[in-house]
């Protein structure tokens, strides 16, 4: 048959039947992906998890966890209806640290859910974000990042699935959780499947530990299907670091020897919600000379509590607590309205700069941004070290918590050794802290 031919076939089709051949095609385009698809040893799925249980993905970077995943919820929609009352046979949900996150990497991305169905839709309507797939399956979208993060999970419905994508890194991973598990009920088996670089948090080391959690490890260097030069690049960047068995090999590391802070100290120090606070101060440890979009500003939100309260050495003392992390890549005029916001919001006391190492721009974009911020600088007149240390020692005495989780912050505190270059979070806390405890005024009282 010639081109001209099939064109002529193809004008003549009814537009039931050009609907029907499209159909036609679309299947045998998805099912030529799906056959195509080879499998590293640990993206294969275990032969069945228990009712309520995980199967738990953790790898390096680039080792497919996200592939995986996606791979098995659509086989999952494509298998066994779990429930024929719901339409599609499958009710699910994907929760990711943010719900553009879930969007990006579990949907769009070139592991996502698309890439392995062609035929998924997202849909974003008054009920949340839905990824839909022609026979009525659904996978609703949620983030673990703010508290209304969690009370939209509360209520977030029955599923047969859910998918924890990068769950390490969510904020609020106990929560998300707590809630998904009570709806975890349509179906004969309704399960978790898990994506992440681990991170030696309390959940996931208790994740790891539970007999219904089946665990599967890929390391950086054996993702042959990883262009070369991608694993090469990561490979570089990590090996010979601290984090190397943690970034490429999967591996949970625990405590890094010369740290100021663990893993076990923070979780000993956490709370899941701060009480009232009698002070609040904004930090800032801005990138070096006015910085730019790929430079990370560190914004830490800390407060003192108003109680006293008996710290591990029998002092009462009112506590600090970590409230929030506004830290990211952002440009100077970012900075500055978020630094902002987060005082207005919190109704804070003061925002506090840094302006070593070129901040001496802050004071005057804070002015800029917003005038009634009441504002004030610090300048480093001691080693990163000599400055870190006395707040270090606040936490090993259970007089400062994190309140909830902050990830990236933790894995900052947890991996700096004195004497490398301390990241910015990590700096903004010290700030915060600092200012909040560890001036001349006494916050000690004796305990009878």
């Amino acid at each position: 048959m010639t081109v001209t031919d099939l064109r002529e076939r193809l004008a003549g089709l009814t537009e039931a039947e050009a609907d029907l051949l499209e159909e036609k095609l679309r299947a045998k385009l998805w099912q030529k992906r799906w056959d195509r698809w080879t499998p590293y040893p640990w993206q294969i799925p275990p032969d069945e998890v228990e009712t309520h249980g995980m199967w738990l993905q953790l790898g390096g970077r680039g080792t497919g966890k996200t592939d995986g995943c996606a791979r098995y919820m659509v086989a999952h929609v494509n298998g066994p209806p779990c429930d024929d009352r719901v339409p599609g046979g499958h009710r699910m949900s994907i929760i990711a640290p943010t719900q553009g996150d879930a969007v990006e990497s579990a949907v769009n991305g070139p592991s996502g859910l698309k890439a392995h169905d062609p035929r998924v839709v997202l849909r974003t309507t008054a009920g949340g974000t839905h990824v839909r797939w022609p026979s009525g399956a659904e996978a609703k979208l949620f983030g673990a990042h703010t508290p209304d993060d969690v009370e939209r999970l509360r209520s977030g419905g029955n599923r047969c699935l859910v998918w924890l994508e990068e769950a390490a890194a969510m904020r609020r991973l106990g929560p998300a959780l707590t809630h998904s598990a009570m709806g975890l009920r349509v179906g004969p088996n309704p399960h978790y499947i898990a994506s992440t670089t681990p991170k030696p948090r309390k959940e996931i080391r208790d994740l790891i530990a539970r007999d219904d959690v089946i665990t599967t490890k890929g390391r950086t260097r054996d993702a042959i299907h990883l262009p070369e030069m991608m694993r090469t690049k990561l490979v570089a960047q990590y090996a010979g670091t601290r984090l190397e068995r943690q970034e490429l090999d999967g591996e949970l590391i625990d405590d890094i020897e010369g740290a100021l802070w663990s893993w076990r100290g923070l979780d000993a120090t956490r709370v899941g919600a701060a009480p009232p606070m009698t002070r609040i101060v904004v930090a800032i440890d801005p990138a070096a000379k006015g910085g730019g979009e790929s430079d990370e500003m560190g914004i830490i939100v800390a407060g003192l509590g108003q109680a006293y309260i008996p710290d591990r050495n029998g002092f009462s003392r009112r506590h600090g607590y970590v409230l929030d992390d506004l830290s990211g890549r952002m440009s100077p005029e970012e900075c500055m309205r978020k630094a902002a916001q987060a005082y207005h919001a919190w109704k804070a006391d003061l925002v506090v700069a840094e302006v070593n190492n070129g901040g001496d721009w802050i004071g005057l974009a804070m002015r800029q941004t917003d005038p009634t911020v009441n504002y004030d600088t610090v300048t480093a007149t001691r080693g990163k070290a000599t400055r870190a240390e006395p707040v270090a020692a606040i936490f090993d005495q259970l007089a400062a918590h994190v309140a909830t989780s902050f990830p990236q912050l933790e894995e900052q505190l947890t991996t700096w050794v004195p004497g490398d270059d301390s990241p910015d979070r990590l700096d903004a806390m010290v700030w915060a802290l600092t200012k909040l405890m560890l001036a001349p005024a006494g916050n000690y009282a004796a305990v009878a």
